[in-house]
């Protein structure tokens, strides 16, 4: 005799085995600073492709500069998508008109930038909040740039939570951008992130991802790009210097549902039958009038 929930649970097992996995990589998040228009100020610039935030940390303070600042005021944030050399693709988007995401901000009442050496490490620079809910295997690849004075050395960090940030990689040095409109400079560095082995990474809703300033080794403090490149590294000047984010991009694997093999269609179809026997065979209770 054929058992009924023997036969269910079966039929269960083959529609889960249905909805396993298959993979494709995905852009998830994209933010190619190279195909949107100059705008100033833009703190919080949208994504090109996909959704998510971004923001600039650490500009708004009250820290003292070079140039000195407005008491009471502090700094404000003038971050912008400005026109610069970077051309060229990335990721497969279009770096070529020359605009960039400029992270700097503005003491108030002064010309200088906003980063600066009282800033306690990791906590200026740009983050990007992105959910993963639905892909795993999630990478991170970006193109950035300093300007001279610009802090050079970089700390990546990631959130599964929105709250605690960890530290992911070795420091990072910049290249140097020339800040002049439309001359070659040095070039922007690629760098990328694997988060495929870290654990809360995939298929979280809370996930983000810090570009932050980082000090330098040598001296134990923000130094600024052209003294690292020259080999001299000294503490940036609290004046000027920003950094220069070409893109950004968030990849990762999708999951989606596979299609049932033939054979196992075949299995659900002599599965039913039996089912269907089964229902055939009960006795017939015949009641006396």
């Amino acid at each position: 005799m054929t058992n009924f929930p023997t036969v269910s649970r079966c039929v269960a097992l083959v529609l889960a085995l249905g909805a396993c996995a298959s993979a494709h990589a995905s852009i998830i998040t994209d933010w190619s600073f190279g195909s949107v228009a100059a705008v100033a100020p833009d703190n919080n610039p949208a994504p090109t492709t996909g959704t998510g935030s971004a923001s600039s940390l650490g500009m708004t303070n009250n820290y003292t500069y070079t140039k000195g600042s407005t008491s009471g005021t502090g700094s404000v944030t003038l971050d912008d998508i400005t026109n610069d050399s970077v051309s060229g693709t990335s990721n497969g988007s279009t770096l070529g008109n020359g605009d960039v995401w400029r992270i700097r901000g503005q003491p108030g009442g002064t010309n200088a930038n906003g980063w600066n050496t009282a800033a306690p490490q990791y906590s200026q620079g740009a983050e990007f909040d992105v959910s993963t809910a639905g892909y795993t295997n999630v990478g991170l690849s970006f193109n950035w740039a300093a300007t001279t004075q610009g802090v050079a050395n970089m700390q990546v960090q990631y959130t599964t939570n929105g709250t605690t940030w960890n530290n992911i990689g070795s420091v990072l040095t910049a290249t140097i951008d020339n800040n002049t409109i439309g001359t070659a400079g040095s070039g922007f560095a690629t760098d990328t992130v694997d988060f495929s082995a870290v654990n809360g990474v995939s298929n979280d809703a809370l996930f983000g991802v810090r570009l932050v300033s980082a000090y330098n080794s040598t001296i134990g403090t923000y130094a600024s790009a052209t003294s690292v490149l020259s080999g001299t590294p000294t503490a940036i000047n609290n004046n000027s210097g920003n950094w220069r984010i070409a893109d950004v991009q968030i990849d990762g694997t999708a999951i989606a549902p596979v299609p049932l093999p033939a054979s196992a269609w075949l299995m659900l179809s002599g599965l039913g039958g039996l089912v269907t026997l089964r229902r055939r065979k009960r006795p017939v209770t015949v009641t006396a009038s």
